[in-house]
């Protein structure tokens, strides 16, 4: 009867109410303003309109930086593990340390975000796994990322409209959509290289891969979310004006069809933070000492920076002197 009697707490753990309400503690602690349940609109695996949701929704304001957390929880026993591939940052997907940022200053006339060499909040992965003790679940870690990346594309309109109309007196405040899955789970990251044969032999998931307390995953868009995002866009550019919009872009480029649907395809979004809820919560503390580097680069990212861009010169030298041995050697 007692057994039976204790199911509530299990119960009651696993909906994660429990977590969302420690996490908003949490939040409130380190000087956030934030609501539960953020909810949109749209079509299922039915094709029919419904509403989606994610947990949290809570604002870290600093100055004319507006960071948006965009937080969705996921409570696991201590035995459940989220297992990722490595990626690495630049590379094909040019995807930096500051990619889940998700930035937005396309109608800032002067603020703009710096993208520089910050330390890097978590490593770099692609697709991952929940593993538990009766098995794997496939679906767990890819339905929380379509909970948060389908919110996006209405989160980057209403920062462009705050922009546009001044809404907060100003069109100099940056807004920063960042997506992230709070989770009990114990993250791991695959080692760079590893074979099967060594995940066979491996006594133990150490022996493969490293825990970490936060990581980065690569956004990867697929087609439905590139689509989902032109119609959200397509809608703003219809409702505002391309030409007014035009008139008020200071973006990468002068069209704001070509700029949103850039958007739509590569930073809607870029990348997704994952974080361990577990204490001491370095994860939370990395996170926001990130945002308040952002806000103000210290010199040490400035150095970093420094660094990174001697490196990209030394690059281009040898690249350039390779090219002048292979045309002397033509001629």
């Amino acid at each position: 009867m007692k057994k039976e009697y204790s199911k509530w707490k299990d119960f009651l753990l696993k909906s994660s109410i429990p977590l969302e309400y420690e996490v908003m503690q949490l939040l409130s602690e380190n000087g956030c303003v934030g609501n539960y349940e953020y909810t949109y609109l749209r079509e299922d695996e039915n094709e029919v309109i419904n509403e989606f949701s994610y947990d949290i929704d809570a604002s870290y304001i600093k100055g004319g930086d507006f960071f948006d957390l965009m937080i969705e929880c996921k409570y696991r026993d201590p035995s459940t593990n989220w297992i990722f591939i490595p990626e690495n940052y630049g590379g094909i997907n040019e995807i930096e340390s500051y990619a889940f940022l998700n930035p937005i200053d396309h109608f800032t006339k002067e603020k703009k975000f710096l993208p520089l060499d910050y330390e890097p909040l978590g490593a770099l992965c692609g697709k991952g796994i929940e593993i538990t003790s009766g098995g794997q679940n496939p679906k767990t870690i890819t339905q929380t990322i379509s909970q948060l990346s389908y919110a996006m594309a209405e989160k980057i309109v209403s920062a462009m409209e705050h922009q546009i109309d001044e809404l907060l007196a100003t069109s100099e405040v940056i807004f920063y959509n960042v997506p992230i899955i709070v989770t009990t789970a114990n993250l791991y990251r695959l080692n760079e290289n590893v074979t099967m044969e060594e995940i066979k032999k491996a006594s133990n998931i150490e022996d493969v891969g490293t825990k970490e307390d936060c990581i980065i995953l690569n956004g990867n868009i697929g087609t439905d979310l590139e689509y989902f995002n032109l119609s959200k866009f397509s809608k703003f550019i219809n409702s505002r004006g391309k030409d007014f919009l035009n008139e008020k872009l200071k973006s990468f480029n002068k069209d704001i069809g070509f700029v949103l649907s850039v958007i739509a395809k590569q930073y809607s979004p870029q990348a997704i933070a994952v974080i361990q809820y577990s204490e001491p919560n370095n994860g939370f503390k990395k996170l926001f000492d990130y945002l308040n580097e952002v806000h103000s680069p210290s010199e040490k990212t400035d150095l970093r920076m420094q660094e990174k861009q001697k490196r990209m010169e030394d690059i281009s030298k040898k690249i350039n002197e390779l090219k002048l041995i292979k045309a002397s050697n033509k001629t």
